[in-house]
């Protein structure tokens, strides 16, 4: 990855003198230092995909509506999007290593509450707060690394370690959560974050030092404004997939949204340092990077959804064996993340997004014939595709969204890209799952159809805008 990597609404990060070091045989802050802030974020990712297999256990014991059910799982990735951009400014503001420690705190809180709700309403409600705290804890990361690695080399060997471990918990999320669920229950997802939180939160408070502060001032009202567009924005596709798009509560949403939105752009314009300057809009090739973010969450976090609801409710798998079911995914999306992101210096990224977004729609068009008839060795031939193409085009995004902006201004074009593949897998779960229950087995066929055309879509726009 490149060194440009920086935290959301932020200058590019001044450098310490030289020496600090870096992974890999360098002199620097260890293997334990590092460890400690790639266990903390591996834990926050692996927890936003490791409930889709749990969600039918989950349902059978809370109970909730439909709507109630992909709350789970977007009170999550919503509030995490709307945080994402405001938690840059504020890693300055505090010093990134104490961010990273509190926020770290306040997820594993959280955990601990998801783990006891009582019911539906009091795990959203303990979800979202862990969607806030992820909010902090990423940008905060790639923070504390870029201050332990000033040096140019150590530091892109960090970030790489980053990217891996990420892609690495996010398809690891359903092989976890499937063996959790399976041999101790759903609530075991949460659960095991206690112990590996305090943990990480004590090696990064040991191992890491204090990182710098700056008199940073906050867009508050362009940050409310973030979270109200985004919050109302995906209740209004959750409650029209469960209720129809001219029931009361949606209308309201749907209003709210405007509303927001509004309020958005009038923020935006006043503030001094606004969390989304409309400006970046203007740049070529920013709008396209954001919008390819947003497919390829939409298309990769949608298909997890998608198919391990469709293994349990029509193949009959229990959670253990839908998880089991995604490790061939799995295996070629951290082959292709792990081992061909060099190849991005070589052959470049529009190039390399181009054949991954390829490889990802044809993987979801071999799938859908599954819809209504079950075939294990088409589901691995298209999961295969599916998580190769994922995985090629995962270590690119990052390069395609900051060399779409001035290198002082990195902080705000990695946080706009992480805030919309948030936003992009959030919309996939309020999509696809009033799809899922209201089509029978033919659903699937639907979810898979949108996936690949969202693949299609970012060849398309690469293709077009990117050079």
């Amino acid at each position: 990855m490149s060194e440009a990597i920086e935290t959301p609404g932020r200058a590019l990060l001044p450098r310490r003198r030289p020496g600090a070091g870096g992974p890999a045989g360098t002199s620097g802050p260890g293997a334990g230092a590092l460890g400690s802030v790639c266990l903390g974020f591996f834990m926050v990712l692996l927890d936003g995909s490791a409930l889709n297999v749990a969600l039918p256990d989950l349902s059978a014991e809370l109970g909730g509506s439909l709507a109630a059910l992909e709350w789970t799982v977007n009170a999550y990735t919503v509030a995490m999007a709307a945080c994402l951009l405001g938690g840059g400014a504020l890693a300055d503001k505090l010093g990134a290593r104490r961010l990273f420690q509190v926020s770290l705190l306040l997820f594993v809180a959280a955990s601990a509450a998801c783990a006891a709700a009582p019911g539906i309403g009091a795990l959203i409600a303990a979800r979202a707060v862990q969607g806030v705290a992820a909010g902090g804890l990423l940008p905060a990361s790639l923070a504390v690394i870029a201050h332990m690695y000033p040096e140019s080399a150590a530091r892109a060997r960090a970030f790489t370690i980053w990217g891996g471990v990420s892609s690495l918990a996010l398809v690891a999320g359903p092989v976890a959560g499937g063996a959790l669920t399976a041999g101790v229950g759903w609530r075991a997802i949460f659960l095991v974050n206690v112990p590996i939180g305090l943990a990480a939160a004590v090696v990064c408070g040991r191992k890491v030092a204090p990182s710098p502060v700056r008199a940073v001032r906050l867009d508050v009202p362009g940050q409310l404004a973030t979270a109200a567009l985004v919050g109302s924005g995906i209740g209004t596709l959750v409650q029209a997939g469960a209720l129809g798009w001219s029931a009361p509560l949606t209308l309201v949403l749907a209003t709210a949204t405007l509303a927001a939105a509004v309020a958005f752009v009038v923020a935006e314009r006043r503030a001094a340092h606004p969390v989304l300057p409309l400006d970046a809009f203007r740049r070529p090739g920013f709008t396209p990077a954001l919008t390819v973010g947003a497919l390829y969450q939409f298309g990769a976090y949608g298909a997890q959804f998608a198919i391990s609801l469709h293994l349990q409710r029509h193949w009959g798998r229990d959670a253990l064996g839908a998880g089991l079911a995604f490790v061939p995914f799995a295996l070629c999306w951290s082959l292709a993340s792990f081992v061909l992101a060099r190849a991005v210096q070589r052959i470049g990224v529009r190039v390399l997004l181009i054949i991954g977004a390829a490889t990802a729609a044809v993987g979801a068009l071999t799938l859908l014939p599954l819809a209504a008839t079950p075939d294990w060795w088409l589901f691995m031939a298209g999961s295969c595709l599916l998580g190769l193409g994922a995985g090629l085009m995962g270590p690119s995004l990052p390069t395609l969204a900051l060399r779409a902006l001035p290198p002082d201004r990195s902080g705000l074009a990695s946080g706009s890209l992480n805030a919309f593949r948030q936003i992009g897998g959030a919309v996939a779960i309020a999509l696809f799952g009033p799809v899922l229950a209201g089509t029978g087995a033919g659903g699937l066929r639907i979810c898979l159809a949108l996936v690949a055309a969202g693949f299609v879509a970012v060849s398309w726009a690469v293709h077009r805008s990117v050079r």
